[in-house]
């Protein structure tokens, strides 16, 4: 395949890769092998994963699950090239998550080579660190590496029998998958501060009516829903990992009341900050 593939982290059982395809058709590539487990955040293009009388649509939003030793074929069905984040782990890791997830179909089941997930907040929130924290060269190997054993338990544990969103449709991703990966790096860029919908639409370019419309089609969730969720996300890692005061957290995290902090906190988490932060130190 036509592309750039960079390792940006090494630890001791899984390597963190930037893959960026150099394609701007939509050939089909010639037939390759995986040769590691691996986990993919896609972040730009769309692109199908041909394996084993499958093809998985794949786009900014999903999650590519990828067994080793299986051929595939990838056809480039966007004028963006594509550019995804790829977890790959060493062969001996693999053994233990077979055993660990054994009683999943994806594990148990031969024909199923690979798989696709939806992202939801939390999945985002922790590849968004972990790129920040690798990018930045900012993060101790122990952080990233909970970090990325928190992606694990997250993707895994969810694994479920991939059905395409038919909502999703091939017009509304050539027209709009740019403007969901914008929305996407702005929020997340920003989250701290105090945007609005104004100017996230204008960020990508559409109307705040279209938007919020083709941003919740992608999502699930409104863009205020999805920045409230980041928001929490980045609380719950402070409260976990540092000992900043439940004020400092929230108001780190881009709230401007604790009051209202609070509220969302206990419905996000089931718990107050305080008790969380207890529960966290305590696990």
């Amino acid at each position: 395949m036509n592309a750039d593939i960079h390792t940006l982290y090494e630890s001791d059982f899984y390597q963190v890769l930037d893959f960026q395809c150099r394609c701007t058709d939509c050939a089909t590539s010639k037939p390759e092998y995986s040769d590691s487990f691996s986990i993919a955040f896609v972040r730009k293009g769309n692109f199908l994963f041909n394996v084993f009388r499958r093809s998985l649509d794949s786009y900014n939003g999903c999650i590519l699950i990828t067994k080793p030793g299986y051929e595939r074929t990838v056809t480039h069905a966007h004028a963006v090239p594509d550019e995804c984040t790829i977890f790959a782990f060493r062969n001996s890791f693999y053994r233990e998550l077979q055993q660990r997830y054994a009683h999943t179909k994806f594990f148990s089941d031969n024909d199923l080579h690979s798989t696709l997930l939806r992202t939801n907040m939390e999945t985002e929130f922790l590849h968004f660190t972990i790129m920040q924290l690798v990018l930045q060269r900012s993060g101790s190997k122990l952080q990233i590496d909970q970090l990325v054993m928190q992606v694990i338990d997250k993707v895994l544990g969810t694994i479920t029998d991939y059905t395409p969103d038919a909502r999703i449709h091939d017009r509304l991703k050539k027209q709009h998958l740019t403007t969901i990966e914008r929305a996407k790096e702005y929020i997340t860029g920003n989250f701290t501060q105090d945007i609005s919908l104004m100017e996230i639409a204008g960020y990508c370019y559409v109307s705040p009516f279209h938007f919020s419309r083709i941003f919740k089609t992608f999502t699930a969730v409104s863009p205020h829903q999805y920045l409230l969720s980041i928001r929490l996300q980045h609380a719950a890692m402070l409260l976990g990992n540092s000992q900043m005061t439940v004020g400092d957290v929230a108001f780190s995290s881009g709230f401007n009341s604790i009051e209202y902090f609070t509220t969302a906190f206990r419905q996000q988490y089931k718990c107050p900050p305080a008790k969380y932060r207890t529960g966290a130190t305590a696990r």
